[in-house]
């Protein structure tokens, strides 16, 4: 594995509460997931949840997926993987079950 750029802790550091949980969300959705999906995960209003995303974006860590509106995709895989170490074995388990969930309820597919 690659090492992460070096200023990636004090960048997620940076953002508020609600941007970050929004990158585990990212973070268990490999591919990339549609603003639908995350907006039902993350149970916000949409002014927050296009907050959350530009914050996210403007710092880096996440970038819109070119070709497919309304995916957002980590910039990189190593933030992805620093991101997924940070989260921890048990609460990851939870949230990979919740994106499922939720990616069922909203027809994303597989």
């Amino acid at each position: 594995m690659n090492e992460p750029p070096s200023d990636l802790p004090d960048r997620l550091a940076a953002l508020s509460g609600s941007a970050r949980r929004l990158l585990d969300y990212v973070a268990v959705l490999p591919g990339g997931a549609r603003y639908a999906l995350l907006r039902h995960l993350a149970r916000v209003t949409e002014e927050d949840m296009v907050e959350d995303l530009r914050e996210a974006v403007d710092a880096r860590v996440l970038c819109a997926r070119a070709g497919q509106p309304n995916v957002y995709d980590f910039a990189d895989d190593t933030v992805r993987d620093f991101v997924l170490d940070q989260i921890g074995p048990e609460r990851l388990a939870k949230l990979r079950t919740r994106a499922e969930a939720a990616r069922f309820r909203v027809s994303e597919g597989p």
